[in-house]
């Protein structure tokens, strides 16, 4: 096999592989940014609510253990990042979410993180600053159990694509090598 051919073979194999990983990356970024959506809505309804004056009480109706439920929940804290109300719960606890997110909340208005407060259990979190006093942050969350498995159906489809795909390259390499030969 010429120099040039081969050199023509690695360029396909390296043009399948930046697709694959550029199809991954796309598409496992539209699972992780879509996994917020429920808690953004969430969060300015309640921001709504409390500038109003209304009740949120419907919002807090149901206790949710983060460790074992898909379901979103809803935690609205002080100044000081401590929790006054939630609908979620840890370990029979409220969720003390890490002080840097609401520096950054604080800053900025809005936070959307990625939490794991303890192993096995991460939280797609969205923050939202609010000035109804005593609230100063509302936090909703969700589980991110179903996206990470999406997440692993995906790679696992790219990669077989990919070996497919390569496959092909290099089949047609050695039938290619293999036509030049018995033409000699």
């Amino acid at each position: 096999m010429k120099r040039n051919t081969a050199i023509s073979y690695l360029f396909f194999i390296a043009i399948i592989t930046a697709v694959s990983g550029v199809i991954y990356v796309s598409v496992q970024q539209v699972y992780r940014t879509g996994a917020d959506d429920p808690q953004l809505q969430i969060a300015n309804e309640i921001n709504l609510k409390l500038r109003d004056g209304k009740s949120v009480d419907n919002f807090f109706s149901d206790t949710i253990d983060i460790s074992q439920s898909l379901s979103p929940f809803v935690s609205l804290y002080d100044e000081a990042g401590q929790p006054l109300r939630s609908s979620g719960f840890l370990n029979g606890k409220p969720p003390v979410l890490p002080e840097g997110v609401f520096d950054f909340t604080k800053t900025h208005g809005e936070h959307r993180v990625t939490w794991q407060p303890a192993d096995g259990v991460r939280m797609a979190m969205v923050l939202l600053s609010s000035n109804s006093s005593p609230i100063r942050f509302i936090a909703a969350g969700r589980s991110l159990t179903e996206v990470e498995a999406r997440e692993h159906d995906l790679i696992t489809i790219i990669f077989f694509g990919w070996i497919l795909c390569v496959g092909l390259v290099l089949l047609h390499a050695v039938l290619n090598f293999y036509n030049r030969n018995k033409n000699l």
